[in-house]
């Protein structure tokens, strides 16, 4: 009893420091500004804000590619107009989630490797900048790494303690991750594979049918909006559709593959962490969790030889900034070995986290740099929208425009989703791109060039052209207004 009372108190204080410092890095990223700089984050904000925010809200307005869950959480903190249009509102779950992320990852450890090792393995991932960044914005890797770690707890408790109660938390668990990202997917079987192999049948049956309700709720879904259970994977707007087939190193290529995720990995997690990671697998002991936590790094380089999902850093060709958080997901396999590194020798639990820490006072932190470099002339054009409908947009004439990053312009300029007419009102959207001559009735119209909008507006009078901003490295944006009925 006395244990578990010395393990419960530990978590809470584990909790309580993590709750410190995810405060800290939601009030730095909003001092910054920089909570929507990627485009990703705002538009899983401007999701959750359509559920309740537009002209025809509702549960249909979850979509599809992107999963539901981070959206569902959102949402209410969306209601909050000077949340959602800093940000704010999806930055607080967000940096809950990662809180939840580190605490149960501190359970795990201190169970693994005693005290010493779930400090210096929590102190990792706790001042990992990278993650920190994200955790202070509306992004989805905090909500997959509370739910894939704490299936890998509550799995390992399930085995200790033969318990279906445990295997239907770690179920609970898989669903949360499931319905974050799509490595989640990836981890199903392997748990249920070794729930089956050292907890039993009866372990295994409750946490896959608990686990499964995810995949199968978003194929369901899937199917029944877009009659195509796979939409997600091979629709509109998935990787596959917007990679289009086109090259990228590491494409059809293992070892191109393999190679752009390790530079990716040594950029984002540092080389200090890699190398005592590599130390720790020489004492580490923990066959399942080691496996386990290679599963997602494993996930990414089998996508990137997939062909749909590519990784950019500046040290390698072609020397730019994409999808480098996906290098994240080695960071709870490095935390779990340098928690083993710890335990050999405790007294290092303090240095081995400071030491990983130290590479970022000489190195940038590129997951934050990513935002900030690719959102420059995003936050350009978006700004000057948002500037001529503040000062010129009567409310409640309406704006024809497509769902997407031209959406950002609306809260900047201190608009509802409500004012716009996008995907999402999928009658009346798809009326005006067949016949806008019919059914365009709205005072403004702004498009991307060469988008199904802007082919429309080319078939309409009444309209005039009366902005038009062209920046470099960045599509063309029209706005048009009506001169006549």
């Amino acid at each position: 009893m006395k244990s578990s009372r010395s393990s419960l108190r530990s978590n809470l204080v584990c909790a309580a420091v993590l709750a410190l410092l995810g405060a800290l890095s939601v009030a730095w990223v909003q001092h910054q500004g920089s909570a929507l700089f990627y485009g990703d984050a705002a538009a899983h904000l401007n999701i959750a804000r359509r559920l309740f925010d537009g002209g025809n809200p509702g549960y249909q307005q979850i979509g599809t590619v992107w999963l539901p869950l981070p959206h569902v959480v959102m949402m209410p903190f969306a209601m909050v107009d000077s949340w959602w249009q800093s940000g704010l509102a999806g930055a607080i779950p967000s940096a809950i989630a990662w809180v939840l992320a580190g605490t149960l990852l501190f359970a795990l450890l201190q169970r693994l490797f005693g005290n010493a090792g779930a400090i210096a393995g929590t102190g990792v991932f706790a001042l990992q900048p990278n993650l920190l960044y994200l955790a202070g914005c509306p992004m989805t890797e905090p909500y997959f790494l509370a739910g894939s770690i704490g299936m890998l707890l509550f799995s390992v408790r399930a085995v200790e303690r033969s318990s279906s109660l445990d295997a239907a938390i770690a179920g609970l668990c898989g669903i949360a991750a499931t319905m974050t990202r799509y490595e989640g997917w990836f981890l199903l079987p392997f748990v249920s594979l070794y729930l089956l192999l050292r907890g039993g049948p009866r372990v295994a049956l409750v946490y896959s049918l608990v686990a499964g309700l995810g995949p199968g709720y978003w194929l369901a879904h899937n199917w029944i909006f877009y009659s195509d259970p796979l939409e997600f994977y091979r629709g509109l707007g998935s990787a596959k559709q917007i990679q289009n087939g086109l090259p990228y190193p590491g494409a059809h290529e293992w070892w191109p593959a393999i190679w752009q995720f390790t530079v990716a990995s040594k950029m984002v997690l540092g080389w200090p962490l890699l190398l005592m990671s590599l130390a720790g697998a020489l004492w580490t002991r923990a066959a399942w969790p080691l496996f386990y936590c290679a599963l997602a790094p494993l996930y990414y380089v089998v996508n990137l030889h997939g062909g749909d999902s590519p990784i950019y850093v500046p040290e390698i060709y072609p020397f730019s900034h994409y999808n480098s958080r996906y290098a994240l997901a080695g960071l709870p396999l490095c935390a779990l070995l340098v928690a083993g590194l710890a335990a050999r020798w405790p007294r290092l639990k303090f240095v081995l986290p400071v030491l990983a820490l130290a590479w970022f006072t000489v190195r940038p932190v590129v997951v934050a740099d990513e935002g900030r470099v690719n959102s420059e002339q995003r936050r350009a054009w978006t700004s000057q929208v948002a500037t001529l409908l503040r000062t010129q947009y009567q409310r409640g004439t309406g704006i024809w425009m497509p769902f997407g990053d031209l959406t950002a312009t609306l809260p900047e300029a201190g608009l509802p989703i409500a004012e716009s007419i996008h995907q999402g009102d999928k009658i009346r959207y798809e009326r005006l791109t067949v016949r806008p001559d019919l059914f365009l009735d709205t005072a403004w119209v702004i498009d991307l060039r060469g988008d199904e909008v802007s082919l429309a507006m080319q078939r309409m009078d009444g309209y005039a052209l009366v902005k038009v901003i062209s920046l470099k490295y960045s599509p063309v944006i029209e706005v048009w207004r009506r001169v006549s009925r």
